[in-house]
């Protein structure tokens, strides 16, 4: 009898995956190269050069994700705060501050006006650091001349 972790039969050839190869192969004319798996070799040439106006689209980008980290986390971190008061100090937010205001009353309301302002916030500097963005790479990708009218 015969068990499964015996080597009854010794390997025919090398075991396991072949090695990939390590320096790039040249068949001398100007075919492209490729390594044993199918994938371009390190010395070959992107397929996908970088265009010109990807410094700017790469500004727009970066610009625009920092607008929207700033509002976003401005709105979401005040309201944060806001809850977890609201959760963890049940007195303290119902404590009086002037007559029947509380301060879970004003924080309430402070609320609404740490999200108003976010919001105006946000609108005024899209209007001073991403819309001129936009309107440049715009104006870069409308074409002109003959075809000016075809793609948009």
């Amino acid at each position: 009898m015969t068990y499964a972790d015996e080597n009854q039969y010794p390997p025919s050839g090398p075991t396991g995956w072949p090695r990939p190869r390590t320096e790039p192969r040249s068949y001398g004319h100007g075919a492209p190269v490729y390594d044993w798996y199918g994938q371009a070799t390190w010395n070959e040439p992107r397929a996908h050069q970088d265009h010109p106006r990807h410094a700017d689209l790469t500004a727009l980008r970066s610009a625009y994700r920092l607008l929207r980290r700033i509002s976003t986390l401005t709105a979401l971190g005040s309201f944060v705060v806001y809850v977890v008061l609201s959760c963890w100090a049940p007195g303290l937010m119902g404590s009086k501050i002037a007559g029947e205001l509380s301060l879970g009353m004003a924080l309430g309301i402070l609320q609404l006006v740490v999200t108003f302002g976010a919001v105006f916030w946000y609108g005024r500097s899209a209007q001073r650091s991403v819309d001129p963005l936009a309107r440049a790479v715009r104006e870069r990708a409308v074409p002109t001349g003959r075809n000016a009218g075809v793609a948009r």
